[in-house]
């Protein structure tokens, strides 16, 4: 209990003191991590278990996503999951490959680690990124339709990514089952066409309902992970057949909660992770690796909104929104130290550019909104 009452008291304190310096959400949290964790107060320093509670937050997320989309509208997608989302992860991970073997001399690294280092920039936050168009409603309209896309796809290529590391470094991650992949998806398929969730209705009693939509959600996410695919695709999926059900509604406010409190807790992870002496003593590295990040990757991302036919008041929001580091890259670095790519003192870097980038995307955001508050908010009204 007194984990849980200083990760509360952090936030209560935190989340409102960035609030009123007009930086949003999401930096509170970071700086609470940061306060908390090892490198601060050291009140918690046990960041793994912490973290892999958090991403369940993740998961909740991306199936309230998923039932706003029919699987018609998903079929939709595919120009934007693998159209779009294949053409801005190659193009981002070759340039940032390059630009890290450019810095191997400040760096020290590893052509494959400068490739294993340029895949994961490549990765942006799903939390982030969708936490901050649905603040501003911008979810269901082209730029969050294309974000949604791609964010999906850099979901599915994690995967042979870490794969791949572990087949290069001669171990670490297991390759996913096509067998147990199969049956992780005949199930959840089974599920819906059963209407579990009808069967739990009919007892109607409310902590039951919220109880088998917790079933529903962390069961086929763990199944999917068992499988070796992505909790989060599992989340997204079961959300994605739940969308037509009649429950719809009640599915989503039931979840809203516990997403909430798991999302805050995502980020607060994010800000323990962070190691403050490597960021002291290589601060002139992670800044110039921050800002060229931002700039570079933000800049293709400007270019691919162009390409995609965004509307020109939503190019800047839509390259902001995905240009920072992923949640997704700190399980590749984590990977890349266990076999060898990267040495302890490189995975604490590149981690601290992904936690910094994530950081200051919501800052940005809140410059624009307030220098252009057209590009943000503006012209969202009528849009599908």
């Amino acid at each position: 209990m007194e984990l849980v009452v200083i990760l509360l008291l952090s936030a209560v304190v935190c989340v409102p003191l960035t609030q009123l310096l007009g930086l949003g959400v999401i930096p509170g949290y970071l700086l609470a991590g940061i306060v908390i964790g090892p490198s601060g107060l050291g009140l918690v320093t046990d960041v793994p278990d912490v973290a892999s509670i958090s991403q369940w937050g993740v998961v909740m997320m991306l199936f309230v996503i998923g039932l706003e989309l029919e699987p018609a509208r998903l079929w939709g997608m595919r120009r934007e999951v693998f159209g779009v989302g294949l053409f801005q992860l190659a193009i981002c991970a070759g340039v940032m490959a390059v630009l890290m073997g450019a810095l191997r001399q400040l760096s020290h690294l590893s052509w494959a680690g400068a490739i294993v280092c340029g895949l994961s920039l490549a990765l942006s936050s799903t939390a982030v990124a969708l936490r901050l168009l649905d603040e501003r409603q911008l979810t269901r309209t082209p730029m969050g339709r294309t974000a949604l896309g791609i964010l999906l796809l850099q979901d599915i290529a994690a995967i042979p990514i870490l794969v791949g590391i572990g087949i290069l470094g001669g171990g670490g991650t297991r390759a996913p089952s096509f067998v147990w992949s199969l049956i992780a998806v005949a199930v959840v398929l089974a599920c819906a066409r059963l209407r579990v969730i009808s069967w739990v209705d009919r007892v109607q009693l409310r902590e039951l309902f919220t109880a088998g939509t917790l079933l529903v959600v962390i069961g086929s996410a763990q199944l999917f992970d068992h499988a070796g695919l992505s909790a989060g695709l599992g989340g997204f999926l079961v959300g994605v057949l739940l969308a037509r059900s009649r429950y719809r509604d009640a599915l989503e406010a039931s979840i809203d909660p516990f997403k909430g409190l798991l999302l805050g807790l995502f980020f607060v992870s994010i800000g323990m992770a962070v190691n403050l002496d490597v960021v002291r003593a290589h601060w002139p590295f992670i800044a110039l690796s921050v800002a060229a990040l931002l700039v570079v990757k933000g800049g293709i991302l400007y270019g691919i909104a162009r390409m995609a036919g965004l509307p020109r008041y939503h190019r800047l929001t839509f390259a902001i929104v995905l240009a920072q580091g992923g949640e997704f890259g700190f399980a590749i670095f984590n990977e890349a130290l266990d076999n060898g790519i990267l040495n302890q003192v490189q995975r604490d870097v590149v981690s601290v550019v992904v936690a910094v980038s994530m950081a200051l995307v919501p800052i940005l955001i809140k410059v624009l909104e307030r220098v252009q508050p057209e590009r943000v908010r503006g012209y969202t009204s009528g849009a599908p």
